[in-house]
């Protein structure tokens, strides 16, 4: 089945269920830029933006795997494409449900809230991954953030 972005416009639950049932990418499909789609219920898909803007990454396109477990955004500013906040790509449990996941780590030395931040990744297929983002403070710790990476051709 390819799948296509508006497939994801469900309610977190559900992209939360179907995360369940997802294996974690393999290291060789964390390779080359990933395109960022907005999913979730239309709440999310409004605010997204702006609230990534807010908090350090504005005019967020996606993900950059780099190779030797390093990772970082990619912002568009002014027709730009910039790189902004490295991360660690890491294997081991989810948060979620405790089965494998690849996540992403911003660091101890990250501005706030992107210490706290941690995004977990697990792949629809070869080109298409599910992240969803968990923020490690108690009031939010429960609160998951999908979205959609998708390999850019």
């Amino acid at each position: 089945m390819r799948f296509h972005p508006d497939h994801f416009y469900r309610p977190v639950a559900e992209l939360r269920q179907l995360f369940a049932q997802l294996a974690p990418p393999e290291d060789a499909q964390l390779q080359g830029f990933f395109r960022a789609h907005w999913i979730g219920p239309l709440w999310m898909r409004r605010s997204g933006p702006a609230t990534l803007a807010l908090t350090g990454l504005p005019g967020w396109q996606g993900k950059r795997f780099l190779g030797q477990g390093q990772a970082t955004n990619v912002l568009k500013m002014r027709g730009q494409e910039l790189e902004a906040l490295r991360m660690q790509v890491v294997h081991g449990p989810s948060q979620i449900d405790a089965q494998p996941a690849a996540s992403l780590l911003y660091g101890d030395e990250a501005p706030r809230p992107w210490r706290w931040v941690r995004d977990e990744l697990r792949a629809l297929d070869e080109r298409m991954i599910l992240g969803i983002t968990i923020v490690d403070r108690p009031w939010l710790r429960h609160f998951h953030f999908p979205f959609l990476l998708e390999r850019a051709s």
